[in-house]
C-alpha cells in the first residue's frame, strides 16, 4: 500500500508499506542471501510503478506481484500520538491487492512449491470475499505438502471483517494449517477472549500450531517450541517514535533466524532487537542503517 505520513501541517510524505511486505523487507535485510518473493497484485498507474521500484530496491523478487490493468493500490494515512501509538485511515476498498488469490489461481499454485517458508497474514485473508477466503485456506492447505513451513500472523483489523465471529472462525481455520504462528497477545485476546499469554499459547497449540512466538508489546514475548516455553523481555527503548511495523520487523527477523537453523528462542531474541530499533523511527519501513546497523 501507499503510506502517507504527516511531516508538517498539510504536508505529507509518501512511502510504501503493508504487513506482509514489511515482513518480507525485514526478512531480506536479516538474511540477504535469501530469495524473498512478494505475492500481491497492484495497478499499472504511476504510484504502482513507483511501489514496485521500491520493492526491487529492497531486493524483493516481484515475480508474483501481478499487475491489474487499470487497477490501483491501496492507500492509508497514519498518525501517531505522543507515545508513538498509531491511528490509521484506509482507502482500499477497490485495491488491486484484493485480486491476489484469483490471479495466483490463474497463474498456478505450483508457483509456491519448493519454498522453505510461506508467510501470510489475517489481512491477506480479510481483503478477500467470504467465498474466496475458504478457497485461499484450502489452496494453502494443499500447498503445505510442497513447502517447508507455513507461517501465519493473524494481524487482526476488525474493520476489514464483516463480524468479529467471522474473523475468529477464519483465523482459526488459518492457524490449523500452520507450523508457526506469530500473533500478538492483543490480537488473540481480541479474537478468542483469552487475556493470559500462557492460555493463549495452549489454545493455539490445540489448533495444531507447532511453534509460536506471542509478542507482548513492551513486555517482550512468549516463545513456545514443542514442550519448551520461554519468556523474553523486550529491549529497553529510550524514545518510542512510532510502533508501525514493529511486529512485522519482529516476524521478518524471527523467520530469517529460523532459516539459518537457530532455535526459536534465538529467533525471538533477534526479532525483539530489530523491532526495538524500528520503533525509534517514523514509518513502517525504516532506513536500513537503523534496523540493521553495521557492527
Amino acid at each position: 500500500m501507499a503510506e502517507l505520513r504527516a511531516t508538517a501541517e498539510n504536508t505529507f510524505e509518501r512511502a510504501y508499506a503493508g504487513d506482509v511486505y514489511n515482513t518480507a523487507v525485514y526478512l531480506k535485510r536479516s538474511l540477504p542471501d535469501a530469495q524473498v518473493q512478494f505475492l500481491t497484485a497492484i495497478g499499472d498507474d504511476a504510484t504502482s510503478r513507483a511501489m514496485r521500484k521500491a520493492w526491487v530496491s529492497e531486493g524483493i523478487d516481484d515475480t508474483l506481484a501481478f499487475t491489474v490493468e487499470g487497477g490501483l493500490p491501496g492507500l492509508y494515512l497514519i498518525e501517531t500520538d505522543s507515545c508513538g501509538e498509531r491511528r490509521f485511515q484506509y482507502w482500499r476498498s477497490n485495491s488491486a491487492a484484493r485480486r491476489w488469490l484469483s490471479l495466483l489461481q490463474a497463474h498456478g499454485e505450483s508457483a509456491l512449491w519448493g519454498a522453505d517458508i510461506i508467510y501470510f497474514s489475517g489481512i491477506a485473508l480479510a481483503i478477500l470475499n467470504l467465498n474466496e477466503r475458504s478457497h485461499a485456506i484450502e489452496l494453502l492447505r494443499r500447498v503445505r505438502t510442497h513447502v517447508g513451513r507455513m507461517v501465519f500472523d493473524p494481524n487482526v483489523r476488525l474493520t476489514l471483517w464483516e463480524t468479529a465471529q467471522i474473523a475468529a472462525e477464519t483465523i482459526e481455520a488459518a492457524l490449523s494449517i500452520c507450523d508457526i504462528a506469530l500473533p500478538s497477545s492483543e490480537d488473540i485476546a481480541r479474537l478468542f477472549r483469552l487475556e493470559e499469554p500462557e492460555q493463549q499459547a495452549n489454545l493455539l497449540l490445540a489448533m495444531g500450531v507447532r511453534e509460536l512466538a506471542i509478542t507482548l508489546g513492551s513486555s517482550g514475548c512468549l516463545v513456545v517450541d514443542g514442550e519448551v516455553r520461554t519468556r523474553l523481555p523486550a529491549p529497553t527503548v529510550d524514545i518510542v517514535a512510532d510502533t508501525s511495523g514493529a511486529g512485522d520487523a519482529f516476524n521478518g527477523a524471527y523467520l530469517a533466524t529460523r532459516l539459518r537453523g537457530s532455535s526459536a528462542e534465538e529467533a525471538a531474541q533477534a526479532g525483539l532487537i530489530v523491532g526495538s530499533r524500528v520503533v525509534t523511527h517514523a514509518g513502517a519501513i525504516v532506513p536500513k542503517s537503523i534496523s540493521h546497523p553495521r557492527d
